[in-house]
């Protein structure tokens, strides 16, 4: 059988290098100048590459994740990993990396083990594929091919130009799309607060209801709020799009979460005659003091400087753009996919980030193209 990918990330490279194995023919259309350009700047260069603690609690409500979570295991994974030359150390947060801490050597393994057994790469992008008598024709460039299936691994436009998924299987296969795992832009924030960082509880609030606590640091931007909390704060935004639920989010920040409110106070009382520009201390970094006792409008009231420090509310006003987004939430919609085989109607397989399944950070994404793609290949009829 031969075999076209569609896109040569993560997925697309899994899957091939899989179809090889079991003694397919495979080509990889891939339109950039290299196949795993994305690979190549996850974990900033390093390639947070999977995670040991991987579970479906971290993605969206899909069926496909919990399908294939269920098949590909972690112990799956680093077998192929290891397959193709790839070995890896975990954090303890439970993140993968590769020894090398290179996501460039990650991606020079995929590609030889791909070139070893003999797949084929050609740079072009596909404009059209027509199911034909059980077979398909695929426009690559100006030319047009005939395969005997099609596997999709286009990804989204998450740090990459938008994919022309629609045109090649149809926007009614489609959900929405929201940049996921980005930043959040806020109404009431300072901009004299760019760049400090802070260790806090960050809760995302939905109509006066705490939706999700995660710790973590804050990074605070001149538009709002970063850092890996922020992130999967972002990611519980995006699904609520996808779904059409619009709500009134606002963000609280609990700067002391090892103090209570009672201890802080008392800590804040103690230093009360001291003078205002000296009252935090080595407690925040000074703009941060400042911006909380402004906040507090009261800068001799310890227990309201208390108060506002371990409730520090920003507005949310809206996800920032595919440009800094990590993920994609949204995709192929799997009311309309073949979980058996991750199957279209029209027998094109779908794999990766193009699926409707997005993760927390931490690996997960990457982990699941990989995943999908494993589970996809196994599955082929």
């Amino acid at each position: 059988m031969n075999i076209l990918v569609v896109g040569g990330g993560m997925a697309g490279l899994t899957f091939a290098i899989s179809a090889l194995r079991l003694g397919y023919q495979v080509t990889i259309a891939e339109k950039n100048n290299r196949v795993g350009k994305k690979i190549s700047a996850t974990g900033n260069g390093k390639c947070n590459i999977g995670n040991e603690f991987v579970s479906i609690k971290h993605f969206n409500d899909s069926k496909i994740a919990s399908t294939v979570l269920h098949a590909i295991n972690v112990d799956t994974y680093k077998h192929f990993l290891h397959s193709v030359g790839i070995f890896t150390y975990t954090d303890n947060a439970g993140r993968m990396y590769p020894l090398s801490d290179s996501a460039s050597t990650v991606v020079d393994c995929l590609r030889h083990t791909l070139q070893d057994l003999g797949g084929i790469v050609i740079q072009a992008e596909v404009t059209r594929i027509t199911a034909k008598n059980g077979k398909y024709a695929v426009k690559i460039g100006d030319n047009t091919h005939i395969y005997d299936k099609v596997v999709l691994s286009v990804g989204s436009g998450s740090q990459a130009p938008a994919p022309n998924t629609s045109a090649l299987i149809g926007s009614q296969y489609l959900t929405a799309t929201y940049p996921s795992l980005v930043p959040i832009k806020v109404t009431n924030n300072d901009p004299t607060l760019n760049g400090i960082r802070h260790k806090c509880n960050a809760t995302l609030v939905a109509d006066g209801q705490n939706l999700y606590t995660e710790s973590g640091e804050v990074l605070f931007r001149d538009y709002g709020l970063s850092g890996i909390c922020i992130f999967n704060m972002s990611a519980h935004i995006a699904r609520n799009l996808v779904q059409g639920k619009q709500h009134d989010y606002q963000i609280c920040l609990d700067l002391f979460p090892t103090l209570t409110h009672d201890e802080l106070t008392a800590i804040l009382q103690a230093r009360t005659h001291l003078p205002v520009d000296r009252l935090w201390g080595t407690l925040l970094h000074n703009k941060l003091a400042q911006y909380v006792t402004k906040r507090a409008n009261c800068p001799t009231d310890a227990f309201k400087l208390a108060h506002t420090a371990k409730n520090l509310t920003f507005n949310y006003s809206k996800l920032l753009d595919w440009t800094m987004s990590q993920v994609t939430t949204g995709g192929v919609d799997e009311q309309h996919l073949n979980l058996r085989n991750l199957t279209l109607p029209n027998g094109i397989i779908c794999i990766g980030e193009m699926l409707n399944v997005d993760g927390l950070c931490g690996g997960n994404n990457l982990y699941f193209a990989a995943a999908s793609a494993l589970y996809a290949a196994a599955s082929m009829d």
